[in-house]
């Protein structure tokens, strides 16, 4: 039996690799040209997009491991039940109990490493892809900025000045900083200033040095002068953040249940470990090929099932937003009902043809 589990899970795993490749490829491939377009209108700078891919690569590994695996078991599978091997694995003692674990040996590992990363690898990840999409914005805006001109930014209501300009320090030096807010109107005088990323997601601060603050409404006598030696600003620059990454950067252990977004983010990072067992188990209960069908006659039914999981997941996802008693019992519901569906195909699956 050691020689066919072998045999069995070394197939497994070539299709897996072949599979996974594949998809990887073909994400990664999406995600690039979308990053490319970005890069040509300004946005970022060409020698950072494979610093953003790899970040985002634990996201894109996360999704398309679980369906690989998928189809792994459905191929491979199907190409024992087709070529009559399985009831030659039947006929010499091997039963659906112990070929499922033999799966299990690889749906298991697989399972602990996209729970890995969609709970712990991918938020800061993706925290650092908005803390470098961040700094590609900072970037740009201190390119805007040109030495004894005036530079207008959201919606005309906050206008920056700045006699010099150090771009490697990111440094402005003589700056005039004034900001119209309702009837108030603030007007900022300082040695030095930076434009610094802040501690919140996306977070962009202009930070002021040995300066002084005039504060006030136009016209009547309640200006308050202060006298500061170092002042920071929230910047609302006219470009957002290309990239609206803040509810996924954030740790896992930061999520709160009692916050719908939270509740349905933290749900969602538990699901894809669950979608890699269950939708295995699935797989191996639609395996076996009806006559001349051919080794691939499970594949597209097999796709039609996992891609209706996932897309059940979102859309019990969204409702958890809109219903308290969904946000309670979260994606568990359709867990539960695919489970049960898998587990009512694998026993048809073990019964005589």
């Amino acid at each position: 039996m050691h020689t066919v589990y072998r045999y069995v899970v070394k197939e497994l795993l070539l299709v897996l690799c072949v599979v996974f490749a594949i998809l990887i490829f073909i994400g990664v491939g999406f995600r690039l040209t979308g990053y490319l377009q970005e890069a040509a209108n300004g946005r970022f700078d060409a020698d950072v997009l494979w610093t953003l891919i790899a970040l985002r690569l634990p996201e894109f590994v996360q999704i398309v491991l679980p369906f690989s695996l998928f189809l792994a078991i459905v191929v491979t599978l199907g190409r024992v039940h087709a070529d009559q091997e399985f009831v030659v694995l039947v006929s010499g003692g091997m039963g659906p109990i112990k070929m499922i674990g033999w799966l299990l040996s690889i749906v298991v590992p697989c399972s602990v490493v996209v729970g890995l990363l969609s709970l712990q690898v991918t938020p800061r990840a993706t925290s650092s892809v908005v803390g470098l999409v961040a700094d590609q914005a900072i970037s740009s805006e201190i390119a805007a900025i040109v030495p004894g001109k005036f530079r207008m930014f959201s919606g005309g209501s906050r206008t920056i000045y700045s006699e010099g300009i150090d771009r490697d320090s990111r440094t402005l030096s003589g700056v005039f900083y004034s900001e119209s807010k309702d009837d108030r109107s603030t007007i900022v005088i300082a040695r030095t200033a930076q434009i610094r990323i802040g501690s919140l997601p996306g977070e962009r601060l202009l930070v002021l040095k040995d300066g002084r603050r005039y504060e006030g409404t136009p016209g009547k006598p309640n200006y308050r002068v202060i006298n500061f030696e170092e002042l920071a600003l929230r910047l609302e620059l006219e470009e957002a953040l290309p990239l609206d990454l803040a509810l996924e950067s954030r740790p896992t252990t930061d999520l709160d249940l009692s916050v719908p977004e939270d509740a349905q983010e933290l749900h969602w990072r538990i699901a894809l470990p669950i979608i890699t067992l269950v939708g295995c188990l699935f797989a191996y209960g639609i395996s076996r090929t009806k006559p001349r069908s051919g080794r691939f006659g499970q594949i597209v039914p097999g796709i039609l099932i996992f891609v209706s999981y996932y897309v059940l997941l979102v859309l019990a996802r969204q409702g958890m937003a809109q219903n308290t008693i969904l946000n309670t019992l979260g994606l568990w519901p359709v867990h539960a009902l695919v489970g049960l569906a898998a587990i009512y195909t694998t026993i048809k699956q073990s019964r005589p043809a």
